[in-house]
């Protein structure tokens, strides 16, 4: 009997080899499945379902990715009266400049009747594109942690007329009286901005000037190194950065360390904390895992949670009796010490407020405890 004449159950031409050259093939329906029971029906109700789903998970995730570049809310007013707006969240991930003046939309095109009074917290959040953020002189309220981790900003930029907020070779400071009181953010690549300053590049004054700036600061970038003994070439900004901007000076007129202010600036070496520090705020040196020396004068009163943590390279943790106040996982894994020296009393430490985990546990090489020790005395350099 011919292959063709034969019908076949369901079951069967799934398996049949057959089927596929002979398409004609009897299909022998399932009449307990009704219309349902042929398997050309079966299939296509298959691929239109999983078309479907396909559909709407491209559909959602595209509605994920796709944000808007800006985000902006009323936020009260001005002194004089107007409305004020508050930048809420930022997703410009290709650009390299952030301009803070006015509501702004898709196109960057500024809305000058509606000036920015305040930043949000996480407005401008894990941007790795930016380079330069400028801040007008209307800008008053800048929460702490309104820049997580732009991990190639080099510098900030604000208008000479702010009464609130000053930068310094980059660094962003809260001011009162026009003086810093606060240091507010040091962008994770500003080593590398003070070094092309010292290459002779001007500092933009305005964000008219920054395209210009960074077209030389890119040509420096990629100009081309010069072999070194140990086979690796360099050019002049790189060897800028890493000879001459490792430490850091903290201003006399700052009194506290912004949470987040130096998190994961890898570059850094030393920073030296001024006698005048009385706060360091949450995160403050949080990923620092180059930061070798730690001097905590005797004005800190509070150490916040994470202030240390993962500073890999310290090997050394004096804390004065100044401090009254050591926030969770303070200096968690900072595996390079010997002991956390105090110099007040185990019974003084015992009337402190500690968080669970303050200090380091174990070393990673000889994998045991990191020990406090009382009664230390402070090493004179």
């Amino acid at each position: 009997m011919e292959k063709d004449n034969i019908p076949l159950s369901e079951q069967e031409l799934l398996y049949d080899p057959m089927f596929a050259k002979n398409p004609n093939t009897l299909i022998e329906d399932d009449k307990s499945k009704g219309i349902l029971g042929k398997i050309v029906l079966k299939k296509a109700a298959f691929i239109i379902v999983l078309v479907f789903f396909i559909s709407l998970s491209m559909y959602f995730s595209f509605r994920t990715v796709s944000k808007d570049v800006y985000t902006f809310e009323e936020n009260g007013t001005f002194s004089d009266g107007e409305k004020a707006y508050m930048l809420t969240e930022y997703h410009g991930d290709s650009r390299e400049v952030l301009v803070i003046d006015f509501v702004r939309d898709e196109k960057d095109v500024p809305d000058s009747t509606k000036r920015i009074r305040e930043v949000r917290k996480y407005a401008v959040n894990c941007n790795e594109s930016l380079s330069l953020i400028y801040i007008s002189d209307t800008v008053e309220i800048i929460d702490s942690k309104a820049f997580y981790t732009c991990k190639n900003l080099k510098a900030f930029i604000v208008d000479e007329n702010n009464p609130n907020y000053k930068s310094v070779d980059g660094v962003l400071y809260r001011c009162e009286n026009g003086i810093p009181v606060e240091i507010m953010f040091f962008p994770v690549k500003n080593p590398e901005y003070k070094a092309a300053l010292k290459l002779g590049l001007e500092a933009p004054l305005d964000h008219s000037d920054s395209k210009a700036f960074l077209v030389k600061l890119h040509d420096l970038e990629n100009e081309k190194g010069t072999a070194e003994e140990d086979g690796a070439e360099k050019n002049r900004l790189q060897r800028e950065t890493e000879n001459n901007t490792s430490s850091f000076i903290i201003p006399e007129t700052v009194t506290v360390i912004n949470e987040l202010c130096f998190a994961e600036c890898q570059s850094l070496r030393n920073v030296e904390i001024n006698n005048n520090i009385t706060d360091i705020e949450n995160l403050a040196f949080f990923k620092c895992s180059n930061l070798k020396e730690l001097n905590i004068p005797d004005s800190v009163i509070n150490i916040g949670s994470d202030a240390f943590s993962y500073c890999h390279s310290i090997t050394d943790i004096f804390i004065p009796s100044s401090v009254k106040t050591i926030g969770h996982h303070a200096f968690y894994d900072c595996s390079a010490v010997e002991a956390v020296r105090m110099e007040c009393s185990e019974a003084e430490a015992e009337e402190m407020d500690l968080g669970s985990a303050w200090r380091p546990e174990r070393r990673k090489v000889v994998m045991r405890p990191i020990g406090v020790l009382y009664n230390e005395e402070r090493e004179v350099k």
